[in-house]
């Protein structure tokens, strides 16, 4: 396999506060959180975003999968330029997950993280108990105008009541349907995440997940999701920008 098709870039983007590091480190690290920021820390690069509790540069990590099966880090403080070399010569295929920061103070980096990296894909993530912010809406302008196919990760389903739940996916939803005139696809078990996987590089269809990095719910089918995924061909463009 081409090295520029077995490396997947995505973005993770989303408002402050919605679980982006949160959701990549219990997906690199093997591991569940505790409610409280456990599993971000082995995301954060510096001592600041750790007691913040906020991204402020954008942090790598990677998975990789062998047959459909998930391959991480098998120590936690393990140093990257050790787990990483591990993780990719036993993969088929690497996910490198791009986290960058939700803040409009660090919108800079963000923008920087979304354009010049080249990510195949972008996850936007949506806090179920805090409804759908600008910020989001800002992320969204951007992946759709740079035409980088998305898939959207509502998080927080076990802390938010149900009413403020439905109506923030309803919200969202709608956004999508009647302003971008989107095909909305949510992901309900390991079939429809094969299925999803397949169909997202047209840049029309967007999954859905709905996720709890605390209990577990909906993780399963994010990572069969994420198995099934494939890079897009390269435009002219970046087979330029790939040359050695």
């Amino acid at each position: 396999v081409p090295p520029y098709l077995k490396e997947i870039r995505l973005v993770v983007i989303g408002n402050v506060d919605s679980g982006k590091s949160t959701l990549v480190g219990c997906l690199t690290k093997g591991i569940k959180d505790d409610g409280r920021g456990y599993a971000r820390k082995f995301v954060f690069n510096y001592q600041h975003e750790s007691e913040t509790g906020r991204t402020s540069s954008i942090a790598e990590e990677i998975i990789g999968f062998k047959d459909g099966k998930l391959i991480h880090s098998g120590r936690l403080t393990e140093k990257k330029n050790v787990s990483w070399k591990d993780i990719a010569s036993q993969s088929d295929h690497v996910i490198t997950f791009l986290d960058l920061c939700g803040h409009e103070k660090y919108l800079k980096t963000t923008m920087y993280g979304v354009s010049a990296l080249m990510p195949h894909y972008a996850i936007i993530l949506i806090g179920t108990n805090m409804g759908v912010q600008r910020m989001t809406k800002e992320h969204l302008g951007i992946v759709v105008s740079l035409g980088i196919p998305f898939f959207i990760v509502f998080t927080k389903i076990d802390i938010a009541p149900k009413e403020v739940k439905d109506k923030t996916v309803n919200t969202f939803i709608s956004l999508l349907k009647t302003g971008l005139q989107k095909t909305v696809f949510n992901v309900k078990s390991k079939q429809d995440a094969s299925f999803a996987a397949k169909d997202i590089c047209g840049g029309n269809l967007v999954p859905i997940f709905q996720i709890s990095t605390v209990t577990g719910d909906g993780m399963e089918d994010l990572k069969t999701f994420l198995s099934k995924l494939s890079a897009k061909f390269p435009n002219n463009n970046e087979f330029t920008l790939l040359k050695t």
